[in-house]
């Protein structure tokens, strides 16, 4: 254990910079303030934009100190790096302008590369795989337009564990989880037969977030309220994910999994296989859903498109097997019955096993549709909803959905 002060932010860098691989823990001054501008650091070839960049095989312990993040344009907030760690303190985002669209600019925690951040397959980013971090007993508060915790691209073996995300009125998501790229990968329907062709020339592949740990998570009011997206914990074209012991008190979705735009069609070889398997939710709440309490949508809904609008031929189905196999146990969701609003919302899954759910004041408390093939409700009090259950599916119906 290293004990370090530092007057702001950029004082702050250079103590960490000058541990970097050292495999020690600094731990601040204790109560200390630290402020935190936009700065841009130069790591071998590459640069990073961030307000504060825990290096690799370095352990920051905040040691009940806060850090407040002065963020401009297209930065990142706390950005950690591989085997590295952020604990025991507070993160509060106090100004935020010019960032695009993308919810990993300016939230608080980073961990991975923004979308066309990620490098070239010749030389992949320093972030586009971030593996063996952790984030823990910490306090986030994120009043701008963006993720307060937010995984990006192959982020990979870690954890997030003791977190609590204080009430918003802007932010778009409690913890974000989102595949990323690396070569000019985009996502539009028209063009993705054009990226079948640069991925098979080995220009492009895409990257996910897998191996991860979210636990003990107390999240407030989340009031934004725009779509399923804004969620306590969204996960989109994930694998191998654990959620447990999680405590919303409101936001429009508690938790949502995504295929996301593209699935993983242009996955690496090694994890095509394990798209969207893994996943395990397990003692979740929501106090209030004003949209949906849950939300699981395996469709690769931009291949989907393409594949019916421009006759583009998938390598994978972008609909089975969807989110597959998930494992969801002791979860309430309740709603504001809100006209609309929808218990559980299912497209594209396959062997779904949930177990004691209970599952109220929604408009429809369980609503399943196309591609599901299979979701077994055990122990499930599904009731004072405007209508408790419907199974039903346009393009092809789902089966194989069982109330015991």
């Amino acid at each position: 254990m290293i004990d370090v002060e530092a007057a702001d932010g950029q004082e702050l860098q250079t103590v960490l910079n000058r541990h970097v691989k050292s495999e020690q823990c600094l731990r601040l001054a204790r109560n200390s303030v630290v402020k935190c501008a936009v700065r841009e650091d130069q790591l071998g070839d590459e640069k990073s934009v961030h307000a504060l960049l825990v290096p690799e095989g370095v352990r920051l312990d905040l040691n009940g100190s806060t850090l407040l993040l002065d963020l401009r344009s297209n930065s990142y907030g706390v950005r950690l790096s591989n085997d590295s760690a952020i604990g025991n303190g507070t993160i509060r985002v106090v100004n935020s302008a010019g960032k695009g669209s993308q919810a990993c600019w300016h939230a608080a925690i980073n961990v991975g590369a923004a979308y066309g951040d990620g490098g070239t397959p010749a030389k992949p980013g320093r972030f586009a795989k971030v593996s063996h971090w952790t984030i823990e007993n910490m306090t986030i508060d994120q009043q701008v337009a963006a993720s307060a915790i937010q995984i990006m691209s192959e982020a990979c073996h870690g954890t997030i564990r003791n977190v609590r995300i204080l009430d918003s009125d802007k932010a778009l998501l409690g913890i974000g989880l989102d595949w990323g790229s690396v070569g000019p990968i985009t996502s539009a329907d028209a063009e993705i037969p054009r990226m079948r062709r640069l991925w098979e020339q080995g220009e492009i592949y895409s990257t996910h977030p897998h191996d991860i740990l979210i636990e003990n998570i107390r999240i407030g009011r989340l009031l934004r309220n725009v779509d399923a997206n804004d969620a306590g914990i969204r996960c989109s074209a994930c694998h191998n994910i654990t959620i447990r012991d999680v405590e919303i008190e409101a936001a429009a979705t508690a938790v949502a999994i995504f295929g996301g735009d593209l699935g993983y069609e242009f996955a690496p070889a090694d994890q095509r296989d394990l798209e969207h398997s893994g996943y395990r939710v397990e003692n979740v709440r929501i106090g209030t859903a004003f949209r949906f309490g849950m939300v699981l949508n395996g469709l690769a809904d931009n291949i989907w498109r393409s594949r019916k609008a421009f006759g583009y031929d998938a390598v994978r189905d972008p609909a089975h097997p969807g989110i597959n196999k998930p494992v969801f146990r002791r979860v309430t969701l309740s709603g504001n019955a809100a006209p609309g609003s929808q218990g559980i919302y299912a497209v594209a899954v396959t062997a779904a096993q949930l177990d004691q759910f209970d599952v109220t004041g929604f408009g429809i408390g369980v609503h399943v549709e196309d591609w599901v093939r299979g979701m077994q409700f055990r122990n499930a009090r599904i009731k004072s909803n405007q209508k408790n259950t419907q199974v039903e599916g346009a393009t092809e119906p789902a089966v194989g959905v069982v109330f015991e």
